[in-house]
């Protein structure tokens, strides 16, 4: 990101919000420039404005960050979930361990089985493909004869947490078996981040 509107949300992140003017202040440009690169974050939906009341003359709006903004920030999710599940393995039994998984791949399954309801396998599998690629795992799959085919996930997006913890690659096969309703053998990772899954025939 251009440095300018990276130094606009990081101030906006510290501070909350601010003017057009403490903004101009604070970075060191003239107030122009500075609205230049609040229209484009503005348009970008990384920040928002409105109008500051009570004062008077010309409106004066105050800027902040808009949701989107949360994104250009540094997140460390995997280091906290592979935390989580370390402990967990510490404390809990192998039967707790397995319960868990079940848990997890019932209620992942759940929220996307409507988009699969009254559909073949085939389809079933298609969409799949489809869900997994908007979780970010880049699915794509292939009849392979008998009536059964094949899952290919070119990017496992919890590739970090999975490498300490392989109870999520348990997890995502349990949920890919309820998702489809018949028997989902994997292949296994072919250390490009990649795995495949035989799915019935």
């Amino acid at each position: 990101m251009q440095k300018t509107r990276r130094q606009i949300l990081d101030l906006l992140k510290l501070r909350g919000r601010a003017t057009l003017e403490e903004l101009a202040r604070e970075i060191g440009l003239s107030p122009v420039t500075i609205r230049s690169h609040l229209s484009l974050l503005e348009r970008d939906d990384l920040i928002a404005s409105e109008e500051e009341r009570g004062r008077v003359g010309r409106p004066h709006f105050v800027y902040f960050l808009a949701e989107g903004a949360e994104e250009q920030f540094p997140r460390a999710y995997h280091e906290v979930a592979r935390r989580f599940l370390e402990g967990f393995r510490v404390v809990a039994s192998p039967d707790q361990m397995d319960r868990l998984i079940e848990v997890v791949a019932e209620r992942w399954a759940a929220e996307r089985a409507p988009r699969l309801e009254g559909k073949g396998l085939q389809e079933r599998v298609a969409e799949v493909a489809r869900i997994r690629t908007e979780e970010g795992a880049m699915a794509e799959w292939e009849s392979r004869g008998g009536g059964g085919f094949r899952l290919r996930q070119r990017h496992c997006p919890a590739s970090r947490v999975a490498a300490v913890a392989p109870e999520l690659c348990r997890v995502e096969l349990r949920y890919l078996e309820r998702l489809l309703g018949v028997a989902v053998v994997r292949e296994g990772p072919d250390g490009r981040g990649s795995c495949s899954y035989l799915i019935g025939g």
